[in-house]
C-alpha cells in the first residue's frame, strides 16, 4: 500500500510539474517556471562551429556552442532558453596568443559572447551581446550579417552600449582622455566557418 501511494506521488508531481516547451521565437506571457523555450526548428544551427577571420595582422577564432541557458534570478523562478554561447582566441601576427578562452571554453561561468538576439531598432537585425574580460563592464552588441546562402560566412560589426566609467577601472586615464577600451576587438569583420 505504502508503494502505490509513493507511486501515486510521483506520477502527479511529475504530470503538474512537467517541463513545458515551446517555440525559441515565441512570447509567451506568464509562462510557467521551468518553461523551455527550445530551437525545434534548428535556426541557431547555422551559427554552431569554428569560426575564424584577419584584421591588422591579427587571426581570431570565435567558438559558438547551442546551449540551455537558465534566465531567472533563483534557482525556481525561471526559464531556459537554448542559446548561442562563445569565446575567442586571437593570435598575434608574430604568432603569440594575446587571448584564449577558446580552450577553457566549458569551464567558464561567464561566455564573451551570448545571443541570438533581435536588435531592439530592427528586430530582422540579428545580433550577439559581447561582454569581454576585464574591461570594467564595457560591452557591446554585434551586427551578425551571412554573407552566403550556405551560411559559411559571416559579418560582424561592433557596436558599443552606453556605460559609465569610473576611476577604479585600469583603462580610466587613458578612456577620459578619448581613447577607446582595449577590448582587442576589430569594429568590422568577416569570419568564415571552418
Amino acid at each position: 500500500m505504502k508503494n502505490i501511494f509513493l507511486l501515486l506521488i510521483a506520477l502527479s508531481s511529475s504530470i503538474f510539474y512537467s517541463q513545458q516547451i515551446y517555440p525559441l521565437n515565441i512570447h509567451v506571457e506568464d509562462a510557467p517556471r521551468g518553461s523551455y523555450f527550445k530551437d525545434l526548428d534548428g535556426e541557431l544551427n547555422p551559427y554552431i562551429g569554428l569560426w575564424k577571420g584577419n584584421w591588422n595582422g591579427k587571426i581570431i577564432y570565435i567558438e559558438l556552442k547551442k546551449a540551455k541557458y537558465y534566465l531567472g534570478t533563483t534557482p525556481t523562478n525561471g526559464v531556459y532558453q537554448d542559446k548561442i554561447l562563445g569565446e575567442r582566441k586571437i593570435i598575434n601576427a608574430d604568432g603569440s596568443i594575446l587571448i584564449d578562452r577558446i580552450s577553457n571554453f566549458d569551464s567558464n561561468q561567464y561566455h564573451e559572447f551570448s545571443g541570438v538576439n533581435a536588435k531592439y531598432s530592427n528586430p530582422s537585425q540579428k545580433q550577439f551581446y559581447f561582454v569581454p574580460k576585464n574591461m570594467c563592464g564595457k560591452t557591446a552588441n554585434l551586427d551578425i550579417t551571412f554573407l552566403d546562402a550556405a551560411k559559411t560566412q559571416m559579418s560582424l560589426h561592433l557596436i558599443y552600449n552606453p556605460s559609465t566609467i569610473d576611476d577604479t577601472c585600469p583603462y580610466y586615464n587613458s578612456v577620459i582622455q578619448g581613447n577607446d577600451f582595449p577590448i582587442n576587438f576589430p569594429k568590422d569583420i568577416v569570419l568564415t566557418k571552418q
